[in-house]
């Protein structure tokens, strides 16, 4: 898709030869991982653009085109979570600020004869597209009368006449839909006549009760990319027959006469054993499944912080994957750990926690012993504490085994095991139980350590001193890699997007 000479000469005037990206999401869910690597390659290549003195910037747009779904709540924690991650958007913008500008376009292209008015249910559509697909699989050189909605010849003016009836709320919802005039025997589903506008009797969160009608992301995407002027729209690999040549993101701005951005499709994130889908994440929250979209089981940032990601190390993750274009990428969920693991291993300063506590009481030890201990074993300048021993303390419950194992370096009856950070050694003489036959607490001896070396070093905490905390730890939130992946018999072939006059756009992208 190429730009005239006038259309180029006019976008380089606007934009002095910036390279100009954006981040679209949809205000309809909190963002998760897969956003956070959306954001790194879009604010990423303006950044690397700007490094090499060719200027860039990218827009944080809302895509806000369905208002049944969206809420300033989404709008404000995604806001919050751009900042986060260290990004900063040139300005920010909305699709329903084109609003007006985005109705008077479909006007023109009903006048120019690239539009009309449809009237077909969700299942008529349905049924005109399996025809028009049985049709390309038999090589028909026409689309037969099945597949062809019966509205799709009406005149421009009564076209006109009913996409008015729309704007002005004489029709209910689902009754009228405003499709495309596009081309029934193209190869590119997307051409076959997507829908443009529907219809919805629900007020906007940013523009209120002015319209009744609200235009589809595939009508309002290719737009407002060349409103803004977007160099490089860069979006996941389930909208490339949309913005393929012969798909309709082009299509339309040839209809239109406008600048055309140059388009690239890269592959969605996933990590195993979770979802990445706002729809299915709204699912497991509005069903109580998890608490709230800040759960830290989900992979939302807002999961992610509370569970104690850093901005950094979300942005290195998003580093490590890269972007390609083959396929779906899976990421296991111990290569995200590790990336924090890698950052707090350097910059965390280290503290004794006992999960599981078993009781150690130190036979003949008087008073307190203080000892210092390193706040890293590996920065000394990160200094040390002072922490105090006495004659009970807590150890880890899986660091004793009642009968010692060749491979075990804990505590068992009779062995000598190490106190850490301490000059003590300590040895079990003695193990008490309860009635129901579980270990309770433990009695040891204990002496100078001096040079003998023991197999096993144990950490441990005071119970005198010790702080009460509590400790949540996470599992898995599902126990399969890949929870969405439907059984190998109900695989089916795409058919492309399903327009009705009622039907909901179903794609999300990541962006």
């Amino acid at each position: 898709a190429k730009n005239t000479a006038e259309r180029l000469a006019e976008h380089l005037q606007a934009t002095g030869g910036k390279y100009i990206t954006r981040f679209p999401p949809e205000p309809n869910g909190y963002l998760h991982i897969g956003h956070a690597k959306a954001m790194n390659f879009n604010f990423g290549q303006a950044r690397l653009a700007q490094s090499q003195g060719l200027g860039g910037e990218t827009i944080m747009r809302f895509d806000d085109t369905n208002p049944e779904a969206e809420k300033q709540e989404y709008i404000d924690s995604i806001l919050k979570n751009v900042e986060w991650l260290g990004n900063k958007p040139v300005r920010v913008t909305y699709s329903s600020d084109y609003f007006q500008g985005l109705y008077d376009h479909a006007v023109q292209l009903i006048k120019q004869g690239d539009a009309y008015v449809c009237h077909q249910k969700k299942e008529e559509v349905k049924a005109s597209r399996d025809a028009l697909r049985d049709a390309h699989i038999a090589h028909a050189t026409s689309p037969p009368a099945a597949a062809v909605s019966p509205w799709r010849n009406s005149s421009v003016e009564d076209n006109l006449a009913k996409f008015e009836k729309m704007r002005t709320g004489q029709y209910d919802e689902g009754e009228a839909c405003l499709r495309m005039k596009g081309d029934l025997m193209s190869d590119n589903p997307a051409m076959w006549d997507t829908a443009f506008y529907r219809i919805k009797f629900t007020a906007h969160p940013h523009s209120g009760d002015k319209w009744c009608i609200y235009p589809t992301y595939d009508y309002t995407h290719c737009i407002v990319d060349s409103m803004e002027n977007i160099t490089h729209s860069l979006c996941t690999l389930e909208f490339e027959s949309r913005q393929a040549a012969d798909g309709p993101y082009y299509w339309l701005l040839h209809k239109l006469g406008f600048y055309k951005p140059v388009t690239w499709e890269y592959s969605r994130c996933n990590v195993t054993r979770n979802v990445l889908s706002k729809r299915k994440l709204n699912q497991l929250v509005t069903h109580n499944i998890v608490n709230g979209w800040d759960d830290p089981r989900l992979l939302t940032l807002d999961g992610l912080r509370r569970r104690g990601y850093t901005a950094s190390a979300v942005n290195s993750f998003c580093e490590s994957i890269g972007v390609t274009r083959s396929g779906t990428i899976t990421t296991q969920m111990p290569a995200l750990e590790n990336c924090i693991r890698v950052e707090l291993d350097v910059t965390a300063p280290r503290r004794f926690a006992v999960v599981k506590p078993l009781k150690v009481e130190l036979k003949g030890f008087k008073g307190e012993a203080v000892c210092e201990l390193p706040n890293h074993p590996k920065n000394a300048d990160m200094g040390s504490r002072k922490v105090v021993m006495g004659s009970s303390i807590y150890i880890e419950r899986d660091d004793f085994k009642e009968v010692d194992e060749a491979s075990f370096f804990g505590l068992a009856p009779g062995k000598e095991v190490g106190l850490l950070g301490t000059s003590f050694v300590v040895t079990c003489v003695e193990v008490k139980k309860g009635k129901d036959g579980k270990v309770e607490s433990l009695v040891a001896t204990h002496r100078e350590r001096g040079d003998t070396k023991v197999k096993g070093n144990l950490h441990w905490v005071d119970v005198k001193t010790g702080i009460p905390a509590e400790c949540r730890i996470y599992s898995a939130l599902f126990t399969v890699d890949n929870p969405l992946a439907p059984p190998k018999a109900d695989a089916a072939a795409p058919s492309g997007p399903a327009d009705g006059a009622g039907e909901e756009e179903e794609e999300e992208e990541e962006e």
